[in-house]
């Protein structure tokens, strides 16, 4: 397939992580015994324009339509969309006469910090998710966004000052329409922001376990200004954030609508010193999974042979990327201790490792936590061990480590 930017077809693949289920596609125990979707999913870096993506394109209503994720249930999220909407407010002079919407809402975490401040706001997503955000009171439209659904939403209720996509900017495969879609449905002087995984931090983290069917592409500054330029928009600022192990806001408009920042030209200068722009650090890296693979399930191979039990902290869907590509299962990693009432009660795609509540964790004391979260290591720690969790984690990146 050609690249989602340039449209060329000079790719190369550097990292197959095999055949895998949706990575939300969990379980009810009835289907444990029935035949189960598998796609491919492999890592390629366009040797045209530096885009990373991924080779196949699942139908999105396979992997969006019934989803299991919400944001409220991640506290870091909470925080970092609370920060967000006021420094937009604030920078952006978003007042009661402006209209604020976020793509791929979900439940309406993002949107409901804009409800103090009068702002007139609409979620548009495509998943069950957004029924939570209607029942809140939270305006959804139940679509994918795209050229038409903007052109919808326009001349329904008016074009927007402020437009956000969290987290989905790399989900969606028809790129092009949702640029348009974003022209459209964006005023003049208006402001689009998104943020994604970052490039850059998978490859110093090793975050391999990034990639999954839903995130089609992995940015980097330089393709995504490509991506902008050719919809005649332009990237005006860019942040490094913490959120998703490292992810990239961007903030974009009209061309020429708003003075572009330092941050631009530095960021990009990072990535050429990084060399995100060479084939060559790709290949390395596919190379480090592969060795970080083995190493992990060395290590709880060897834990479980001296008797240990094991289980995993969390049930996210980069942690089933993982435990698929390691051919990790119940033989190993006995359950997935999660929070989330829509999870519990299943079992994982592809390993079927069955998804319990966290009090397992207290109740039953297992020798060894593999923290699947471990982006949220510090957070996650700190609080099971305040809960009153004795044993040890399993750290598994950038190296697999234990602590506690």
């Amino acid at each position: 397939m050609p690249c989602f930017v340039c449209k060329r077809e000079k790719l190369h693949k550097f990292l197959d992580l095999g055949q895998q289920p949706p990575s939300d596609a969990f379980l009810r125990k009835e289907d444990l015994g029935k035949p189960e979707a598998r796609f491919p999913l492999s890592l390629y870096f366009c040797e045209t324009c530096g885009l990373v993506q991924l080779g196949t394109v699942v139908d999105p209503t396979v992997l969006f339509t019934e989803y299991v994720y919400t944001t409220g249930m991640n506290n870091s999220l909470r925080a970092n969309f609370k920060a967000l909407v006021e420094k937009l407010i604030k920078r952006f002079n978003i007042g009661k006469n402006d209209f604020a919407v976020d793509i791929g809402s979900n439940d309406g975490t993002l949107l409901e910090n804009y409800m103090g401040a009068g702002v007139k706001i609409l979620g548009i997503d495509p998943s069950s998710a957004g029924e939570i955000a209607k029942k809140r009171g939270i305006p959804t439209l139940t679509a994918f966004f795209n050229e038409q659904t903007a052109k919808q939403v326009a001349e329904q209720q008016g074009t927007a000052k402020l437009i956000t996509a969290t987290n989905v900017f790399a989900h969606m495969p028809d790129v092009d329409s949702f640029m348009q879609g974003i022209k459209l449905l964006l005023r003049p002087d208006g402001v689009f922001v998104s943020e994604s995984g970052y490039l850059l931090d998978m490859i110093e983290t090793l975050g391999y376990d990034a990639v999954y069917h839903e995130h089609l592409r992995y940015y980097s500054l330089k393709p995504l200004q490509r991506l902008f330029e050719g919809h005649s928009m332009e990237i005006f600022d860019v942040e490094r954030i913490p959120s998703h192990s490292g992810s990239i806001r961007v903030y974009a408009g009209h061309k020429g609508a708003h003075e572009v920042q330092v941050s631009v030209a530095k960021l990009l200068q990072e990535e050429e010193h990084a060399g995100l722009y060479k084939k060559d650090t790709f290949v390395k890296f596919g190379k480090r999974a592969h060795a970080h693979k083995e190493e992990l399930k060395a290590l709880l191979q060897e834990l479980k042979l001296t008797g240990n039990r094991i289980v995993g902290i969390g049930a996210p869907a980069k942690g089933n990327t993982l435990l698929n590509f390691a051919a990790l299962g119940p033989e190993i990693v006995d359950s997935l201790l999660e929070k989330s009432e829509l999870k519990i009660g299943l079992y994982a795609p592809g390993t079927h490792i069955p998804v319990v509540g966290e009090e397992l964790l207290f109740e039953e004391q297992p020798d060894f936590a593999l923290l699947l979260s471990w982006n949220l290591a510090d957070e996650l720690v700190a609080k099971l061990k305040g809960k009153g969790y004795k044993g040890k984690f399993v750290i598994p990146f950038p190296q697999p480590r234990i602590i506690g």
